[in-house]
């Protein structure tokens, strides 16, 4: 099942509460602002009418290695899905994070954050992959890296990279929930506590710190990300 059909049978069950006089449940948290400008290109022959954009707007908790739970900023990801030779198929069109603080810095130290060099923060970002196709509870696979930023790393610095990424699965466990029928906006919660984290990549002499201090590499069962997400979509036609 892909998210549009997601947000085509949730918009039915709606529906249905609301022709037998029942209520519709729809949470009361405030709907994130929607962005599309990142949408993408669809394929050159498609039909735009059999095409949709979808943006997810998530936020949630990261762990990672021996790093506490962090929270992370808003993330915003892009892609459109469609019909293409009687087949489905998806475009991949943008992930945008914001980069997670963590506490102690490069260092690990107290009260590192006062100072300017040493703080660091981690952004999650697309490592090359991304297959939205979901079935049942499962939603699809991801490859994602995190980008080191720090002042005293190199800008190449990341924990993964596209040839060995963070491969995200993440498994639905709650939702959706109806947000919105006009536009149509879904809410719901996912999981992924099985994914493997890589060592750090092109960080020059700080190879050795990240990997102490980010206790990476990190075997499946030991991380976990957990996002709340919300996702709309617009039509191509």
């Amino acid at each position: 099942m892909t998210i549009t059909r997601l947000l085509r049978a949730a918009a039915v069950a709606v529906a249905a509460t609301t022709l037998f006089g029942l209520t519709a449940h729809t949470a009361t948290a405030r709907t994130p602002a929607f962005d599309f400008g990142d949408c993408p290109a669809i394929p050159a022959g498609a039909d735009p009418a059999k095409w949709r954009c979808e943006v997810l707007v998530s936020t949630g908790t990261v762990r990672l290695g021996t790093l506490p739970e962090l929270p992370t900023g808003s993330m915003r990801l892009t892609f459109a899905e469609g019909e293409l030779n009687g087949k489905y198929a998806q475009v991949f069109g943008a992930l945008r994070s914001e980069p997670i603080r963590v506490p102690g810095g490069l260092l690990g130290i107290p009260d590192a954050e006062k100072n300017p060099l040493l703080r660091m923060e981690l952004q999650l970002r697309y490592a090359g992959f991304a297959d939205f196709f979901s079935e049942g509870d499962r939603m699809g696979t991801q490859h994602l890296k995190l980008g080191v930023v720090s002042p005293l790393v190199g800008k190449n610095c990341t924990i993964g990279t596209d040839d060995n990424p963070i491969i995200f699965r993440p498994i639905r466990t709650a939702g959706p929930d109806v947000i919105s029928t006009n536009p149509q906006v879904l809410r719901f919660t996912i999981n992924d506590n099985a994914f493997a984290v890589p060592g750090p990549h092109d960080c020059g002499a700080f190879n050795r710190l990240l990997s102490k201090r980010l206790g990476v590499p990190a075997r499946a069962g030991t991380n976990a990300m957990t996002f709340t997400t919300y996702v709309a979509l617009r039509d191509y036609a």
